[in-house]
């Protein structure tokens, strides 16, 4: 059994004893087996039962937890294990979902097949693969005899690409701890930082006329498409920096460390045609309404109300008094940005553990700057943590998957930071 000196004694002797305990093959087929199950957002319960079967399997207090349906999704569950420590000591959350993206075109491997071939694994690791090697790593640490005072929870949650119902949920009903990770893919780096996104609509009002008739004064004809196309062009390109206005752009925000290379917005569906309806059947009318959907993605201090107030400055310099622009903002969906602590002892208890695995450093990540994630809600809660997961550069596209040497690294590193905050 490890001394529990070596916590604060000896970082390497807890590494050793820990590594040699993380089984490769049981990290790989754990993730094999979470990716043959489809688990869509609203549908993960059967994701979720396999997790809790494998958590009580290596010693974890483990369970179902319903989560009701929300205005993205239906009714769901989160699984929720637990190894308790001998009291005392701090509780380290592991965090991940358990839903994924659709099945694209262009796969040319059974996205639900598990299927490894030279080195890598196919599926939808993202990020069922991680919440498998929290699993693998918790085995490791019991399996090396590390006596633990502080508890470690594994939240396999359900409805993260819908606005993070599941952690959110979980939160309400009393989840908690003193740090967590979040194994979100970084590519085995450092993530300290992503951006919320806030959607808008942009009604563009226009004023119906038939194309035969002449004008009339007073009822002038107003292309709602048209004065849409306008409004676009001033918006600017999609993914884009905006600069800020005192360099010529037009959202209101200070530039933040971390955040680099944000805001910037996406133009997303349009829709326009006669009435709420948007009626396409006389195309012979002037549109009298376009909708156009933008993502804003932000960094922090930018709120609905500065976004507002923004795009009605902006309307105002165009100087056109045809252009008539109601904003709606859609449902949130992650509107708190990810700013996390860049020191403190899961950062560094990762970092270290990084070091050990690979002999060097870990870089800081740029992989989910642009994204959103559970983060936000943890962080929102006063749980401080960092992103830190294998797998990212194939994320949703064809053919999705990982190296499974990442995985059996992500396992060492998680399992040496359990040992050394939780020990």
């Amino acid at each position: 059994m490890l001394a529990t000196e070596h916590h604060s004694g000896a970082p390497r002797d807890i590494w050793e004893a820990v590594a040699e305990q993380v089984d490769a093959d049981q990290v790989v087929e754990l993730a094999r087996g979470a990716l043959r199950i489809p688990s869509y957002s609203g549908e993960e319960a059967e994701a979720a039962g396999y997790f809790e079967r494998e958590m009580a399997a290596v010693g974890l207090e483990a369970a179902l937890q319903p989560v009701p349906a929300s205005p993205l999704m239906g009714p769901s569950a989160n699984a929720i294990g637990r190894l308790k420590g001998s009291g005392g000591g701090p509780t380290l959350m592991f965090n991940g979902h358990i839903d994924h993206n659709p099945v694209c075109d262009g796969w040319t491997k059974d996205p639900f097949g598990g299927v490894v071939e030279d080195g890598w694994l196919f599926g939808f690791v993202h990020m069922k693969a991680a919440n498998a090697t929290y699993i693998a790593a918790v085995d490791a640490v019991r399996r090396a005899g590390v006596p633990l005072r502080g508890d470690v929870v594994l939240a396999n949650v359900c409805g993260e690409l819908r606005g993070g119902a599941g952690t959110q949920h979980a939160l309400r009903e009393g989840l908690t701890a003193d740090w967590f990770v979040l194994g979100e893919p970084t590519e085995l780096t450092l993530g300290f930082n992503h951006t919320a996104s806030l959607v808008a609509r942009l009604h563009v009002r226009g004023r119906m006329k038939h194309f035969a008739t002449v004008e009339v004064e007073g009822s002038k004809g107003i292309n709602a498409v048209e004065k849409a196309a306008g409004l676009i062009s001033r918006l600017a390109p999609s993914h884009t920096p905006i600069p800020p206005v005192a360099d010529g752009g037009w959202l209101t925000f200070e530039p933040r460390r971390g955040f680099e290379g944000l805001p910037q917005i996406n133009i997303g569906p349009i829709r326009g045609g006669i009435s709420r309806s948007y009626d396409e059947g006389r195309p012979a009318l002037f549109p009298d309404l376009c909708s156009v959907t933008v993502d804003f993605r932000i960094v922090p201090g930018m709120t609905k109300d500065s976004i507002r107030a923004d795009l009605e400055r902006l309307v105002a310099s165009m100087g056109d008094p045809d252009l008539d622009v109601e904003v709606e903002f859609k449902e949130d969906t992650f509107p708190i940005p990810f700013d996390g602590p860049r020191e403190s002892p899961v950062v560094d208890a990762i970092a270290a553990g990084h070091e050990l695995v690979r002999g060097a450093a870990p870089g800081e990540s740029e992989v989910l700057k642009f994204a959103a994630s559970d983060a936000s809600w943890l962080a929102d809660a006063g749980i401080p943590g960092i992103i830190y997961g294998p797998t990212g550069r194939y994320l949703s596209r064809p053919d999705e998957r990982c190296e499974t040497a990442d995985l059996v690294d992500a396992a060492k590193v998680y399992a040496y930071t359990i040992a050394r905050l939780c020990a």
